[in-house]
């Protein structure tokens, strides 16, 4: 983490503004939004959250996907320092190799409202109406998350900020799997190939510089 991306931060920052992006107002005052950028990205060779990718740090376009249905936004990761400049509140993991729950555990933790949405900062192709999408659907359930080709993403997530009790205890139990984690939780993996902004390469990650397209 924390290693040089070739393009400097604050020269990237200047161009960036979020409040020009429009809000799902019925949703913004509820719904906490965190861009999981935590992880080693040793397959990727540096932080992936800092590379350019159209012109802007791959963690600013996840900002961008959230920042419509979001009140609050915050970054998920254990290099503050190097994400201090994006005028976010960095939370670090509370629960050290952990995987991706560490950082689910973080965002339950810190996140003031009731319901989070979280996003890989890998995922710079996901639409903000498949969040909306989520966030309309959690009412009656702890953990929505798409499906699709017979594919669960569980990096795509909405929580309810009741389930941080279920993911500190798979933690605790070495359960890091995500769907192991959920188990306990009332989970609903809502399918969305029929949605208008399906298509099928939405879920396109970077693990590998090769991946940028």
């Amino acid at each position: 983490m924390g290693e040089e991306s070739g393009v400097k931060t604050n020269e990237l920052l200047q161009t960036q503004d979020l409040t020009c992006v429009p809000k799902y107002k019925h949703m913004a005052n509820e719904v906490t939004g965190v861009v999981l950028s935590g992880g080693r990205s040793s397959r990727f060779g540096q932080d992936k959250g800092l590379y350019p990718y159209k012109g802007k740090p791959l963690v600013l376009h996840a900002l961008e996907i959230l920042d419509p249905i979001c009140s609050k936004l915050m970054i998920s990761t254990n290099d503050s320092r190097s994400y201090a400049g994006f005028g976010y509140e960095c939370i670090e993991d509370l629960s050290p190799n952990a995987g991706p729950l560490a950082g689910i555990q973080s965002a339950l933790t810190h996140a003031p409202t009731d319901i989070v949405a979280l996003i890989s900062c890998d995922t710079p192709h996901i639409p903000s109406t498949l969040y909306a999408t989520l966030i309309d659907s959690i009412r009656n359930h702890d953990v929505v998350m798409p499906s699709h080709s017979g594919f669960i993403e569980t990096m795509t997530a909405v929580y309810a900020k009741k389930c941080l009790p279920w993911i500190e205890t798979a933690i605790k139990l070495k359960r890091f799997r995500i769907l192991d984690a959920i188990k306990p939780m009332d989970s609903l993996f809502l399918e969305i190939e029929h949605k208008g902004f399906y298509r099928p390469d939405i879920f396109h990650n970077i693990n590998y510089k090769e991946d940028i397209r």
